[in-house]
């Protein structure tokens, strides 16, 4: 794969600009739409497994 050049960029057209407007006024990854309980939980379980991947990775 080879990097892009300079004549690869471009500039976006409205639909890409209005998606993007969209995704950056969510305050966050789960935008509102879960309970911040289940978010903790979630969050918990997910560092608890990256531990657990680290440790496999070692043994």
């Amino acid at each position: 794969m080879t990097a892009p050049t300079r004549a690869a960029y471009r500039d976006p057209s409205s639909y890409e600009l209005a998606i993007l407007s969209g995704l950056q006024r969510q305050p966050h990854v789960y935008g509102g739409t879960v309970p911040p309980g289940v978010v903790a939980d979630r969050r918990a379980r997910n560092k608890r497994a990256r531990a657990a991947r680290r440790t496999a990775r070692k043994a």
